[in-house]
């Protein structure tokens, strides 16, 4: 009977390590602006998203505050409302105003890094 009741607590316990370890695989890791996007923004949109570029929206997107704001078109971030934010909109083929972002490159955000403007949208666009 010792032997049933060690064999019942030996799977017992397996099956949680295993159930414990599947739950953190399915947890999304949160997006960190300053980690996950920055390294996107500074590569493929700065150049004409800063204070000092050329471009005519006023659309600036060197700090936290001014990615949340917006240009003087439309607020960019809808914080938790990724489909309502028109930073996601600019991002994806077809825009319904102007063209895809980012504007002078051929080579779009793939949809890997638009996911992620997205996921830390929905997670409350925190300054993190």
């Amino acid at each position: 009977m010792k032997t049933l009741t060690a064999i019942f607590f030996l799977c017992a316990i397996s099956i949680a390590i295993l159930y414990s370890q599947e739950t953190k695989k399915e947890e999304k890791k949160e997006i960190s602006l300053s980690k996950d996007l920055m390294p996107i923004i500074n590569k493929r949109c700065i150049k004409c998203h800063q204070p000092d570029s050329d471009g005519d929206n006023g659309y600036m997107m060197d700090t936290y505050e001014n990615i949340v704001k917006g240009g003087k078109y439309k607020k960019a971030v809808v914080v938790g409302k990724s489909e309502e934010s028109y930073l996601i909109t600019k991002l994806l083929p077809n825009p319904p105003k102007g063209k895809q972002m980012p504007l002078f490159s051929k080579k779009k955000l793939t949809e890997d890094e638009v996911n992620l403007f997205k996921q830390w949208i929905n997670e409350g666009a925190k300054d993190n």
